[in-house]
């Protein structure tokens, strides 16, 4: 009767498992392969350090912008390690982590620059001049330079590097849109273009470009290499994108994600409602093919059905879920008949 029991307790384990894995947010379908779960936050732009820290920075009308870091994604035991707000900072473009106590953002409310928070000190410094970095929104780091783009719009999108202070631009114009999406990724970078200057639904694409180097090693110019178009997304217009492990470019674009493999695009997931608008991403982990790794995908679906936070994740292997079914199925059958 115990071992019974013990069985039975094992099959419900396995019902509840199972039940977890396959659990998905309302708002948004996942590929095959994966699924969803909510992070129960909100905000403007996010970014994971090297650890696993969640940094979640709010938009503020008229001033007071906040940036708060979390010890993890996950929901579970999750806490805040720190925060910072300046009546200054209204809209943020961008984020990502220098170091694991080093968050550089940008501001394009008031100031139009870039910032770094040293998370030890809690203090916010400057890395180039208000004013200097107009309409700045996403930005990168390209060994000690942090790349950046000034969304300007259809045929003014400018690509900058900052560096001690000074900023140089790189591209003074690209893009049919506005500009949406930073990487630099093996000595390449790539700039994210909505292509869609009248919001009719045209595709998203991407610019990649050929940093040139002066004797120093600094980025003093960028040379285009080709443009891919994200048309086999079956989305529109490109807000951001992020490489996961594997090199794969996913980019928000509005009513689905789209995976960039090489130069093959095709949608990763669907946006309910008329009119879905998921922002920021950020990856953490290793992996992210269907039904391997444990790579996670932080999508910001605020402005979608979702609405706030959510993480896509592969969920485990089929075939060892099913031989785990059908073990526990068979023993506690056979139990049954023992009794």
């Amino acid at each position: 009767m115990r071992t019974t029991q013990t069985l039975l307790g094992l099959g419900a384990l396995y019902t509840a498992t199972l039940t977890v894995a396959l659990a998905q947010v309302s708002g948004y379908t996942p590929p095959t392969g994966y699924r969803t779960f909510s992070l129960g936050l909100s905000g403007s732009v996010v970014a994971i350090s090297p650890s696993g820290k969640l940094a979640v920075a709010t938009n503020q009308f008229g001033g007071g912008g906040s940036i708060t870091v979390y010890n993890r994604i996950a929901v579970e035991n999750r806490q805040v390690v720190a925060q910072i707000s300046q009546s200054s900072w209204q809209f943020f473009g961008g984020m990502v982590w220098q170091d694991d106590d080093t968050l550089l953002f940008s501001e394009n409310g008031d100031l139009d620059t870039v910032l770094r928070w040293n998370l030890t000190t809690n203090q916010a410094n400057l890395l180039a001049p208000v004013g200097s970095l107009p309409n700045v929104a996403e930005i990168a780091l390209a060994g000690s330079q942090v790349l950046a783009i000034g969304a300007d719009g259809p045929n003014s999108n400018r690509l900058y590097a900052v560096q001690n202070g000074a900023v140089n631009q790189l591209v003074s114009a690209y893009g049919n849109g506005y500009a949406g999406g930073l990487a630099f990724r093996n000595g390449t970078i790539y700039a994210g273009d909505t292509n869609d200057p009248n919001f009719a639904g045209n595709p998203g694409q991407v610019f990649r470009f050929q940093p040139v180097y002066d004797g120093s090693g600094a980025i003093v110019g960028a040379n285009l290499i080709d443009t891919l178009s994200l048309a086999g997304g079956n989305g529109s217009g490109l807000a951001s994108f992020v490489f996961d492990t594997e090199g794969d470019l996913i980019a928000t674009t509005q009513r689905t994600l789209t995976l960039l493999r090489g130069t093959s695009a095709q949608p990763f997931g669907q946006f309910s409602g008329a009119f879905p608008f998921p922002t920021s991403l950020a990856f953490y982990g290793n992996g992210f093919e269907p039904f391997s790794g444990n790579g996670v995908l932080v999508v910001n679906g605020s402005f979608t059905d979702v609405g706030g936070l959510f993480a896509i994740t592969p969920v485990p292997e089929p075939s060892s879920l099913l031989l785990l079914a059908s073990g526990v199925g068979i023993l506690c059958a056979r139990q049954r008949r023992r009794r």
